[in-house]
């Protein structure tokens, strides 16, 4: 025996916790595939909690962490400390 299960479009949107708004428009955008016998529809239990699991929301990416100061080389701020010094000997009046 086939063990297909049939939900009505208010049984998915219980299963779902959303209006049944929101599965007919599902359907009429081609996401969730439906039957219509005797005029009312239909959806398989198994596309009903595929198109569920299709809507997994993505995970926010990693934050961009700040990057690391740059550490002067001893030959970068001798050099600093010697531009300085020079600059202050100018300065002064002497």
């Amino acid at each position: 025996m086939n063990d297909v299960h049939y939900l009505t479009v208010e049984e998915v949107a219980q299963l779902a916790r959303c209006e049944h708004k929101t599965i007919r428009r599902a359907i009429h955008n081609g996401l969730l595939t439906a039957y219509k016998p005797a005029h009312r529809l239909l959806i398989r239990e198994d596309d009903a909690r595929g198109w569920i699991e299709s809507r997994c929301v993505a995970r926010a990416p990693a934050r961009a962490t700040q990057p690391a100061p740059k550490i002067a080389t001893r030959a970068a701020v001798e050099a600093r400390v010697a531009r300085l010094s020079a600059m202050q000997r100018n300065a002064t009046p002497g």
